[in-house]
């Protein structure tokens, strides 16, 4: 209720703004903090934390943008001290949480930059955190770049951002023993850098790739998850082995015995989850349990997710739309290695209606109770590595479940 009136303030008050200091739009020298307070549809939260983060690193030269920002700051203090609002919690939200807030990276949209819904704000579609410096991370967008935080991800750099061929980063992989080596997709290609992304070099050129992953215990071994097949580079030998034929989606490696790995794959209307147990020379399929979508219905995305508390633990994530629902096809858990799955949430039954006991976690909806939403584009699964109960899941929002998933709280 708080931002909502904070919004409403603000903008009455831009509305003015943008009268008594009208820019120049062709103008390219200006901070990214001052086009986001004159254009029109300014975001508060964003405006003042690109201030801050811009003034962290430049000199502070009093002007009339900076005079206008204090202003408008004072007067908006003023009027929200003075508004009585009426906080209604919602349903099934947590208060103890934090909030959350945007740290970047932020960047406007090389192909949408005056279309864009959220102009400014990169589309991440990966972001990966240094094993051997926690302080680096790196992130992929989708019409942004390979972008770099030196300091946990309170300030971001753009890597090759005069190289307009590396646009769209799907996936990437650190190297374990060293945070200058990142290995990235960009559209159909594999990429390197081995000096922290001052440069880069082409590797190899495939199909859309969807997921890169490092062998645990090898750094010189990748796995490539691409819409046509699962690859094995042997980064020494300079050797690309083809594993396993089809649109392969993700892959994990079980946390304790790295010649167990699990893949998931798209068949046409649903997906399969695959096994090795000897490091890739060949894969099964299990589906006692898991999602068998009837012919009027698909189930083509599914995230699985591993946890060192319980090493034998997968939980999968399956979208889709069946019994007259789309979104959240279900989350499903095997303590087996994948080779059982048993079916947790929501509801009695794969996807359908949305309702207070059949919630959408995949929706706008914080309550669950719309149908559709995020549930073919980016999904985030994730399970605490000291407490297999707790499972993670982001599709629109952040759902939390703290029973194994049985049941879930945005």
């Amino acid at each position: 209720m708080k931002k909502f009136l904070f919004i409403y303030l603000l903008f009455s008050t831009f509305v003015y703004s943008q009268v008594e200091y009208k820019y120049d739009s062709k103008k390219t020298d200006l901070p990214y903090w001052v086009k986001e307070m004159y254009s029109e549809s300014p975001d508060p939260g964003k405006i003042e934390l690109l201030y801050n983060n811009y003034y962290k690193g430049n000199k502070f030269i009093k002007n009339k943008h900076t005079q206008y920002y204090k202003r408008w700051k004072r007067s908006l203090s003023r009027e929200i001290n003075t508004e009585k609002t009426t906080i209604i919690p919602r349903k099934n939200m947590n208060l103890n949480l934090p909030e959350w807030e945007c740290v970047g990276p932020f960047d406007f949209d090389r192909n949408a930059a005056s279309t864009s819904y959220a102009a400014g704000a990169a589309h991440l579609y990966t972001i990966e955190q240094s094993i051997s410096n926690m302080d680096i991370l790196y992130a992929g967008g989708a019409t942004c770049g390979l972008w770099k935080s030196e300091n946990k991800g309170l300030q971001w750099t753009p890597l090759f951002d005069t190289e307009l061929m590396i646009n769209t980063v799907y996936s990437l992989e650190i190297d374990f023993t060293n945070p200058d080596i990142v290995y990235f997709s960009a559209d159909d290609n594999l990429y390197r850098t081995l000096n922290g992304g001052n440069s880069y070099e082409l590797l190899y050129e495939m199909s859309f790739i969807k997921d890169i992953v490092m062998h645990p215990n090898n750094n010189n071994i990748l796995y490539i998850c691409s819409e046509e097949r699962l690859y094995e580079l042997n980064i020494l030998e300079n050797n690309l082995e083809t594993l396993v034929f089809g649109d392969i989606l993700e892959l994990e490696f079980h946390p304790t015995n790295s010649s167990i790995i699990y893949i998931v794959r798209q068949n046409e209307n649903q997906t399969e989850f695959l096994k090795s147990i000897n490091s890739g020379a060949t894969f099964d399929i299990y589906d006692s349990g898991w999602p068998s979508p009837n012919s009027n219905d698909e189930q083509l995305r599914t995230e699985i997710a591993v946890t060192l508390d319980n090493p034998n633990r997968v939980v999968a994530l399956a979208t889709g739309s069946a019994n007259g629902g789309s979104g959240l096809y279900g989350i499903y858990i095997s303590d087996d290695q994948g080779e059982n799955w048993e079916f947790r949430c929501c509801g009695e039954q794969p996807a359908g209606v949305p309702s207070e006991v059949n919630m959408n976690l995949m929706g706008w909806s914080h309550e669950g109770l719309d149908d559709g939403g995020q549930y073919y584009y980016d999904l985030a699964l994730a399970i605490n590595p000291n407490n297999a109960d707790n499972i993670h899941v982001g599709g629109v929002n952040h759902w939390v479940s703290n029973d194994g998933g049985y049941t879930f709280t945005c």
